[in-house]
């Protein structure tokens, strides 16, 4: 009797924990409604200053300062003429792009003397918010009560389209409009884009990757990760296409700088653009991900980096080459790896199963709820069963198809060229124009490597084929007998698409009957049967039950928010611009130990090892050191610290975003989590979760 009152105790506890925060540190806050939602609590943790100061538009304000880098990550405008810091890591593929052997800013970094000699980034760029608007009477208003998904889908594109055109008509703004609480809540985003972003200067690799991936999702962390770029405009400071031209940016707002540094327990402020969270999937979703998603996604990007990365190891115009690429891919890697040790670690599964217990009692014994509610969670849980397979088959569609052998994607684009060339109402002008734009942009294989990727495809097409046995992606394609490595191998050695040579003499002499040497390519045979089957059977299959999906997902959205009012909500993120709030702290990584809230250079140095090109310092680092010649950025104590950890709820996207202490001022830059921190796209814990940040001081020291 007695275990089983402690037993039910130690349920109850687990409960009353999950459903009511033990902190007020988790959530991703929408800035327009930071006021009426959350301003309080902002407050009594230190916040000196107003939610106005926040978000305005009626006067210049902090939001004004924070630009959506590349529609990827964050970034943070610091000065009067446009200057843009950033992460490291975010600008990584166009230092890339600018790199070569004779001036590798990889390994070398680069510094703009003037500004005659930033560099331009075609394609790039830079979108700062105006104004956030709440549109959803005008989306949901005439929606009738009985309306179907499909009548539902058509009136939110109807009405989403006639006010964004509404929004910017008769100005240079652009707007897009985004659903919150899974249908819920529209809010409409009017922003002003940049499209002239050049970058100014970024330390070499050996600072700004200090650590590469094995200290990558870690603390502690020493890695000085920011790069700096410039907005231009022309000469009426609005946005314009690159021009010698252009001159400097004038923000309505820069963030100004603080040197006083952070201490335990000080408030943060995380401003930027989160990409997406899943916070409110049910307990089977998450056990989907921690049995069949994750694992999947693992063994693929693990035979990919093995090859890329002992390629890298061999040779430094390789490492150039796929040097971004290998960030790109390893970086989900160890995420999802973080990711799926933090959730079985805190019970994930568990605490999102006692919720759902506790929503589910209290359903059943209200009869209005019942009958609205009843079937919610059984209903999604069939559905889940229904469409795993198919969810399935579109990971390790993404996985191969767009994370694995490029010679799949290159090849799959000129299925464009085929069809022109089979339409007879094309004209020979069309084709003829649509071969040249091709031949112009051939810096494709400026960065590749055909033994690469043939590499990497032997690695993973045996778990790509395997994995869905029902599929016949080499069908009419494999000789007799012939296994999947020796397939690989006929598909390097016959398809042109894996030469620069051989696609631009093919090009060259091209004429509109040739389109069917492209149909029996190897290479592209391959990738059109992948991309087919995704497209006419994965896709279809996922858009049938999308419908469904949505409005079930926005019934359990609203239901969680009725039934358990207590619990705090806050919007998924969705790749649009957040709040978060915090304080610096340290935390227990695992039992018998405590992680200090910074890191300093002498940590940097501890680290380093010349033999090792993760750890691999310039000598001008060791001389500073040695000398202790820190100047104005040394800490009160002297030294030199480096990066440090807060209780802010972040995600991807949220790269390069400002640090901001309680006075407003910019003391950092985001740029990563902790390893056991990446389970907060699905459960953020605020003992354990902490965002990783480079201190400003250290960014102006090594500037």
């Amino acid at each position: 009797m007695k275990n089983q009152i402690v037993g039910t105790i130690m349920c109850f506890s687990l409960i009353f924990s999950t459903i009511h925060p033990l902190s007020a540190t988790e959530g991703m806050w929408i800035p327009s409604m930071i006021k009426k939602m959350v301003a309080g609590d902002m407050n009594a943790m230190g916040m000196k200053i107003s939610a106005d100061d926040l978000y305005s538009i009626n006067q210049s304000c902090i939001k004004d300062a924070v630009v959506h880098f590349n529609g990827g990550c964050t970034s943070v405008l610091v000065s009067d003429k446009g200057l843009l810091l950033t992460n490291h890591h975010c600008g990584y593929s166009r230092i890339q792009a600018h790199s070569s052997l004779e001036n590798n800013y990889l390994k070398d970094g680069f510094w703009a003397s003037g500004l005659d000699k930033e560099l331009s980034n075609p394609g790039m760029n830079a979108s700062i918010i105006k104004e956030i608007r709440d549109v959803t009477d005008a989306i949901l208003g005439e929606l009738p009560e009985n309306a179907t998904e499909a009548e539902r889908a058509a009136l939110v594109k109807i009405k989403s389209a006639e006010l964004v055109e509404s929004a910017i008509d008769g100005t240079h703004y652009q707007a897009y409009i985004r659903p919150f609480y899974f249908g819920n809540q529209y809010l409409i985003f009017i922003t002003e884009v940049f499209e002239d972003v050049r970058l100014v200067g970024a330390p070499p690799s050996s600072i700004g990757k200090y650590g590469y991936d094995t200290d990558n999702w870690v603390w502690p962390r020493h890695t000085g990760d920011f790069s700096v770029f410039r907005i231009y405009a022309n000469k009426d400071n609005k946005p314009a296409e690159y021009s010698e031209e252009n001159v400097p940016f004038k923000p309505a707002y820069h963030l100004p700088v603080s040197l006083e540094g952070v201490d335990e327990n000080d408030f943060t402020i995380v401003y930027g653009f989160p990409g997406r969270t899943d916070n409110y999937i049910t307990s089977n979703e998450v056990n989907d991900v921690l049995t069949k998603t994750n694992p999947m996604r693992l063994q693929m990007r693990e035979a990919s980096l093995g090859v890329i990365d002992a390629a890298m190891r061999k040779d430094e115009l390789t490492k150039i080459q796929y040097a971004a690429k290998q960030s790109r891919i390893s970086n989900a890697y160890k995420k999802w790896i973080g990711q799926s040790k933090g959730l079985i670690r805190h019970e994930a599964v568990s605490k999102k199963d006692s919720i759902e217990r506790v929503f589910q009692e209290r359903v059943n014994a209200k009869p209005e709820w019942s009958d609205a509610y009843g079937g919610v969670l059984l209903d999604i849980s069939a559905l889940d069963t229904k469409t795993q397979h198919h969810s399935m088959s579109r990971n390790f569609f993404i996985e191969f198809f767009y994370m694995g052998p490029e010679v799949l994607r290159f090849a799959g684009g000129f299925s464009e060229l085929v069809e022109l060339s089979k339409n007879k109402e094309v004209a020979d002008e069309e084709i003829d124009k649509w071969v040249a734009n091709k031949l112009s942009k051939m810096g494709y294989f400026k960065n590749y490597d055909a033994q690469v990727d043939e590499d990497i495809m032997k690695a993973q097409i045996n778990y790509f084929i395997e994995g869905q046995p029902l599929a016949i992606f080499t069908k009419d394609m494999r000789k007799k007998n012939e296994d999947l490595a020796g397939f690989t191998d006929r598909l390097y050695a016959e398809s042109m698409f894996v030469s620069e040579a051989s696609i631009r003499s093919f090009l060259e002499g091209y004429s509109r009957n040739k389109y069917k040497k492209i149909e029996k390519d190897m290479g592209y045979m391959f990738s059109k049967n992948i991309s087919s089957h995704y497209m006419d059977v994965t896709r279809p299959a996922l858009m049938e039950f999308a419908p469904t999906q949505d409005s079930l997902m926005r019934v359990w959205m609203a239901a969680q928010m009725e039934v358990i009012p207590e619990k705090t909500y806050y919007p998924d993120a969705n790749g649009t611009l957040r709040i978060t709030f915090g304080k610096v702290e340290g935390y227990p990584p695992f039992d018998a130990a405590e992680y200090a809230h910074f890191t300093t250079l002498e940590g940097v140095m501890e680290k380093e090892d010349p033999t090792n090109p993760e750890y691999n310092l310039p000598p001008k680092m060791r001389e500073l050191y040695n000398a202790k010649d820190y100047g104005q950025y040394a800490h009160e104590t002297g030294e030199m610290r480096v990066c440090f950890i807060a209780s802010n709820h972040t995600s991807g996207g949220n790269s390069g975003s400002p640090v901001i202490n309680a006075k407003g001022e910019l003391i950092g830059l985001n740029f990563d989590r902790t390893w056991e921190s990446t389970m907060s796209d699905i459960m953020f814990n605020s003992s354990i979760c902490r965002n990783i940040s480079i201190d400003i001081r250290y960014v102006l020291f090594i500037m």
